[in-house]
C-alpha cells in the first residue's frame, strides 16, 4: 500500500490540551484523527501557567506533545493551582490596563508569544523538536495567537517544509481585536508578510476564506466542527430531566461575552413580559458558564429586573460543558450583535464558534439572538427548523410565549449536521495535507 503523502505531520499551537479552551479543539480534533489513521502526529506547544487557565484535558492517544520554553527548550507547563473564579477582582489593574494600551495602539502586533515564534530560528531549539521537524513532511500554524504562524514560515526556510497557515480568527481586520488605524495598518502589514512566505492557507469559514483570498491566490475551507464521540458519550451519560411542565426551563449559554454576544433581543422580550407581572422566574432559568461579567454589567446597567432568573458560573471542564449542553432545555447562542466596523465585516461573518457545531448537534433545541442570514444564523436555519432564529424582540417574545418552546423537544440530527462533525473536517484537512505535500506548491502572491 502507498504511504500517504502527509505521513509525519508538525503542529505548531498556542491552545491545545492539557488546557481547557475551546479553542484548543480545532488542532486537537486534526492531531487525534490523523493520529487515529495512521499519520505520525507531533504538536509542538506554547509552555502554559496558570495564567492560561485550568488543565483538565487529555492529550489524544498517539499524539506527540512537545512544550518548549520562550528559549526552545523542552519544558512542560507548569500546573496551575486552583483558582477561586467566583472571587476574582474584575478590575482590569495595572498590568490590564497597560495590556488595553498597548492593543489600542498596536493591536495583536506585540503578543507575548512571540518568543514562541521566534525559537524555531534559535540554535537553541531542543533536538526533539529539531527531529520532528527534520522528519516531517509538512508543518502547520494556526493563529490565534499569531506567533504559531511565524513559527511555521520559519521552519519552512529553516527545514524545507511546506508551511500551512490556519486561520481560526483572521490576523488582520479582526472585528473582535482591538486597536485602531495604526494597529489595523500594522497587523496587515504582518499578516501578508506572513502569507507571502507560506505554501497554503486555511480558514474556518467562507466568508473568512473570501477575505483572504484578497491576499492570497488560493485558501481553503475546512471549518470547526463538533466531536460526535464526545458528545455521545456525554449523551449516554446524562440524566433524564425531570418534566417541563413541573420547573423553570433551563436555558444556557457556555462561553465568552463580549459586547457583541449580549442578547439584546431576547432581553427586551424578557423585559415586556416582567413589565406585563409575568412571575419570570417560575418560567425560566438562565444559566452562564464562562466569562461572563460583560452579561453582568449589562443587566445591571439595562436590565436589573431580569437578574433574579440568571445565575453565573465560571468555566467548566469540556466534558462537563458538553453536559450541560446536552441537558438542557434550550441552548442560547448570540453573535454579532454589534455591528463591524467597515473593513471588517467579512470577519463578523466569518467567525464559526465551536459551541456553534455543538449546539447543533446535541439534539437540543437552540434559541439563537442572532440574524438568520449571517452564516452562523444560516448554519443554525439549515440544521433544524426545530431551532429559533431571529433578532427581532417581538418574535422572542412570541416565541417565548409558545407551545414549541414550552415542549422544549428533543432535535433530530439531520444530515447536514452530520457533515459538521470534527471527524468530517479533519478528513477534509488530511487529505488537503496530502495534496499541498503530493503536489505543486501553490503561486505566492508578487
Amino acid at each position: 500500500m502507498t504511504s500517504p503523502a502527509a505521513a509525519s505531520i508538525v503542529l505548531l499551537v498556542h491552545y491545545y490540551p492539557p488546557i481547557n479552551s475551546s479553542g484548543a479543539k480545532r488542532m486537537e480534533a486534526l492531531s487525534k484523527y490523523a493520529a487515529r489513521w495512521g499519520r505520525r502526529v507531533t504538536v509542538v506547544a506554547t509552555r502554559k501557567s496558570s495564567a492560561d487557565g485550568v488543565f483538565t484535558e487529555s492529550v489524544p492517544d498517539g499524539v506527540d506533545l512537545i512544550e518548549i520554553d520562550a528559549l526552545g527548550r523542552v519544558r512542560p507547563s507548569e500546573r496551575p493551582v486552583e483558582v477561586d473564579v467566583d472571587a476574582r477582582s474584575t478590575s482590569p489593574g495595572l498590568a490590564g490596563r497597560i495590556k488595553t494600551f498597548v492593543q489600542d495602539l498596536l493591536g495583536q502586533v506585540p503578543d507575548p508569544r512571540l518568543p514562541f515564534g521566534l525559537a524555531f530560528a534559535s540554535p537553541w531549539l531542543d533536538e526533539r523538536v529539531k527531529t520532528a521537524l527534520r522528519s516531517a513532511d509538512v508543518v502547520v500554524g494556526t493563529t490565534p495567537p499569531w506567533p504559531p504562524l511565524l513559527a511555521a514560515v520559519i521552519c519552512r526556510g529553516r527545514f524545507g517544509l511546506p508551511a500551512v497557515l490556519d486561520y481560526r480568527d483572521p490576523l488582520s481586520n479582526c472585528h473582535e481585536m482591538r486597536g485602531g488605524p495604526i494597529a489595523k495598518a500594522l497587523e496587515l502589514i504582518l499578516d501578508r508578510w506572513l502569507l507571502k512566505r507560506a505554501d497554503a492557507v486555511v480558514a474556518i469559514s467562507e466568508p473568512m476564506s473570501d477575505y483572504y483570498r484578497t491576499l492570497y491566490p488560493t485558501v481553503h475551507t475546512v471549518m470547526n466542527g463538533y466531536d460526535p464521540e464526545r458528545l455521545d458519550q456525554a449523551k449516554a451519560a446524562a440524566a433524564s430531566r425531570e418534566p417541563v411542565e413541573s420547573r423553570p426551563l433551563v436555558i444556557r449559554y457556555l462561553g465568552i461575552i463580549t459586547p457583541g454576544r449580549i442578547p439584546n433581543a431576547l432581553l427586551a422580550a424578557l423585559q415586556r413580559l416582567h413589565d406585563e407581572g409575568v412571575d419570570l422566574a417560575t418560567r425560566f432559568r438562565f444559566e452562564y458558564y464562562g466569562e461572563w461579567q460583560g452579561m453582568v454589567e449589562h443587566l445591571d446597567a439595562r436590565h436589573p429586573d431580569l437578574k433574579p432568573i440568571f445565575s453565573f458560573h465560571p468555566f467548566v471542564p469540556y466534558a462537563q460543558a458538553l453536559n450541560l449542553i446536552v441537558t438542557a432545555d434550550h441552548v442560547l447562542f448570540c453573535e454579532n450583535q454589534v455591528p463591524p466596523l467597515p473593513g471588517r465585516e467579512s470577519s463578523a461573518s466569518g467567525i464559526l464558534t465551536t459551541k456553534l457545531f455543538e449546539y447543533v448537534a446535541s439534539g437540543r433545541p437552540v434559541l439563537a439572538d442572532i440574524a438568520p442570514d449571517t452564516t452562523a444564523g444560516s448554519f443554525i436555519v439549515r440544521s433544524s427548523p426545530a431551532h429559533f432564529v431571529s433578532t427581532d424582540p417581538d418574535a422572542h417574545y412570541r416565541h417565548l410565549n409558545s407551545a414549541e418552546f414550552r415542549g422544549a423537544a428533543a432535535v433530530e440530527p439531520t444530515p447536514f449536521v452530520q457533515t459538521l462533525s470534527r471527524e468530517a473536517q479533519s478528513r477534509a484537512y488530511v487529505d488537503l495535507l496530502d495534496r499541498i505535500v503530493s503536489g505543486p506548491k501553490p503561486p505566492r502572491p508578487s
